[in-house]
């Protein structure tokens, strides 16, 4: 890939970090859970080491990001909020395959989130798996259909659907 679309990848991987802080204001959770997704019994460590992965993040510190999210993930690996971040400082260390599998799981758990999709389609071009990365970008063009570029995600699917377009090999 060259330079050039790394650094945007990079830009808008990062960027997405406030994107998750703005998706979960307002969100209600359910009982038993804080904002973060984490059980009440593991509430404010959990809570606490998501924010720490955050910020990491948001410093490009993505190796100390990286143990914050495992310490999240080990209480619940099923997060989707803490998988994704995991796979976005997967990306960034170029742990592509651990990032997949990350993605992959945040794209599961909440399948109507635009960013997961567009960093799971560019884990699977890094991995050579086009088919797969297409499929993500044909959910994101039926999310952009139904938006009209007029719901909550809309930037978010079009900044998407640009990434991958950006990132997809050239046509023969």
């Amino acid at each position: 890939m060259p330079a050039g679309k790394l650094a945007t990848l990079a830009i808008a991987a990062l960027a997405f970090t406030g994107a998750a802080q703005a998706q979960r204001v307002g969100h209600t959770p359910p009982p038993g859970e804080n904002a973060t997704g984490m059980s009440q019994d593991h509430g404010d460590s959990s809570s606490r080491r998501f924010e720490d992965g955050v910020e990491a993040l948001q410093a490009k510190n993505f190796v100390i990001a990286e143990g914050h999210f495992e310490d999240v993930l080990r209480h619940n690996q099923n997060n989707p909020d803490a998988n994704f971040l995991m796979g976005v400082t997967k990306m960034s260390l170029d742990k592509w395959e651990e990032a997949r599998k990350h993605l992959e799981v945040a794209v599961k758990k909440a399948p109507k989130k635009p960013d997961p999709k567009s960093r799971l389609a560019i884990a699977y071009l890094k991995l050579g798996d086009v088919d797969g990365a297409l499929k993500q970008r044909a959910d994101l063009a039926k999310m952009s259909d139904s938006c009209k570029e007029k719901c909550r995600d809309a930037k978010w699917i079009a900044e998407g659907l640009a990434m991958i377009d950006a990132a997809l090999p050239p046509k023969t």
